[in-house]
């Protein structure tokens, strides 16, 4: 396969589509502002389509799997799980005229089942942040200290027996929030910004080409 088909039109579409997409939040031209419009309408029609193969070969994977071990009880409830909802919220809206986000059988399954695995996931990583803490919340240094004593202040402002012991942790709890947090938040969204700016014009200039899925 030649280079310039596997490099520079792939790149040349990127810096098009970018181009106009970017022009579309600065200018009012009817021209830039259609096209940039087409461009969002076959981004969700491209999505749909890498949906539709995300599905099939995570199916033929757990086919495969299946096929070597027919007792692989998580592929079988994989597939179960995802075929049985689509294929009935599928069939409801092709004969129905039903809907799937407003298919009743399809909302029962999932506060029947994935809101309860959401509650249990979230319950066992309770397990696993204490220990976490634990592990992290030891004075061996100064950052090491102000983790701890930041640490401290959060769970008793929060915990309903902190305010029994001081009535100042409340507040003290809300000045560490609306000051300190909120400052480091700042400041990390600030440089993911800065970060993924930098990385999109890398991609424009065409140094980073990891996004064709290719390192040369």
């Amino acid at each position: 396969m030649s280079i310039v088909i596997r490099r520079y039109i792939p790149w040349m579409i990127m810096v098009i589509l970018t181009f106009i997409t970017a022009m579309d939040t600065l200018v009012l031209q009817p021209t830039i502002n259609n096209l940039a419009a087409d461009i969002r309408k076959a981004q969700a029609i491209i999505g749909t389509f890498a949906a539709i193969i995300s599905v099939t070969l995570l199916t033929r994977i757990h086919a495969r799997r299946i096929q070597r071990e027919p007792k692989r009880i998580e592929s079988w409830v994989l597939l179960i799980c995802l075929w049985v909802p689509l294929v009935w919220g599928l069939a409801r809206y092709a004969f129905q005229g039903i809907k799937p986000s407003v298919e009743p059988s399809i909302t029962q399954v999932f506060n029947a089942i994935v809101a309860p695995g959401d509650s249990t996931i979230y319950s066992i990583l309770v397990f696993f942040i204490a220990s976490a803490a634990y592990r992290a919340f030891r004075a061996r240094s100064v950052e090491a200290t102000v983790l701890l004593l930041a640490g401290i202040i959060a769970m008793l402002g929060n915990a309903p027996i902190g305010e029994l012991i001081w009535p100042g942790f409340v507040p003290l709890k809300d000045w560490v929030n609306n000051v300190w947090v909120r400052a480091e938040a700042r400041v990390i969204i600030i440089s993911g910004l800065l970060a993924t700016l930098a990385l999109y014009v890398r991609m424009l200039l065409g140094y980073e080409r990891g996004w064709m899925g290719r390192g040369e």
